[in-house]
């Protein structure tokens, strides 16, 4: 489709497609409030890069490292704030642990959880608690869908069945609250008010 439209007109409809599911400026605002003075953010599962442009345009304080597991990952950011972006395609949180990469102040992971198979996700969560040891203060942002709603719903198909993402399975906040603190006794956690606002979309923050 890509190659059909030219880049300008894919990124346009790509938009257009997304803003069905999320509200991108509610959802970058609400993360962007989150993120404490001058810190560096590890941005999992990065994808195209929209939402984390439109980050870097809100916050333009903060660097960021953004990896996936794919081939290419940030191809939407743009050249304005190419400086502040480290891309690592191919790689895991996993990976990227043992790489001896910089540790983050902040981790984030937007639309992430629910595309990680059920079998690997404690692997994940695994991960993210060693961050939490290497770093104390560590902050990790999960944004993600709460299943039950139509756009959930209308999401989950959509991966399934337009993006071939087989794997896809709905997490929900007390789901993932469970998982994360199980993983790392002692942290503490609180809602933003993105669920209020864009609904099912919602952000959880969790610290030491």
């Amino acid at each position: 489709m890509r190659i059909l439209l030219g880049d300008r007109a894919f990124r346009a409809v790509g938009r257009a497609y997304r803003a069905v599911f999320v509200d991108l400026n509610r959802e970058i605002a609400t993360i962007a409030a989150e993120i404490p003075p001058h810190a560096h953010v590890l941005d999992v599962g990065g994808g195209d890069g929209e939402p984390l442009d439109r980050l870097l345009a809100l916050r333009p304080d903060i660097r960021v490292t953004t990896i996936d597991v794919s081939p290419s990952v940030g191809a939407w950011i743009s050249e304005t704030h190419a400086s502040r972006v480290v891309r690592i395609p191919s790689t895991t949180l996993e990976r990227y642990l043992t790489s001896g990469a910089p540790i983050p102040d902040v981790l984030l992971a937007c639309d992430v959880v629910h595309h990680i198979p059920r079998a690997v996700r404690a692997a994940f969560f695994a991960a993210v608690a060693v961050l939490f040891e290497r770093n104390g203060g560590l902050r990790f942002i999960v944004k993600d869908v709460e299943p039950g709603h139509w756009r959930a719903t209308l999401g989950y198909f959509s991966d399934r069945y337009v993006t071939g993402d087989r794997t896809v399975s709905p997490v929900s906040r007390a789901d993932l609250v469970v998982a994360i603190t199980g993983s790392r006794p002692g942290l503490h956690w609180r809602e933003t008010g993105l669920f209020n606002a864009d609904p099912p979309n919602y952000a959880l923050v969790f610290e030491a």
